[in-house]
């Protein structure tokens, strides 16, 4: 298990309210939305930085096909 670190969030004391009065577990829910955000982040980094890369394969494709195109039976 990782270990943990305390931090401080502002949040809406409405919503804050609302949430604790049906048990919501508010660490576990702001750790997984910041997990989901890094995650998808991450990816658009990744696609960023390899933009030229892919742009380069789908030419490539595009122009030559793919190897299996002439096994496939659909």
């Amino acid at each position: 298990m990782a270990s943990k670190v305390r931090v401080n969030l502002t949040l809406d004391e409405a919503l804050v309210a609302q949430a604790k009065a049906v048990g919501v577990n508010l660490s576990a829910v702001a750790e997984e939305a910041i997990r989901l955000q890094t995650r998808a982040e991450e990816s658009r980094l990744w696609i960023e930085q390899n933009r030229s890369a892919l742009e380069a394969k789908a030419k490539l494709v595009e122009e030559q096909g793919l190897w299996s195109d002439g096994l496939r039976l659909f």
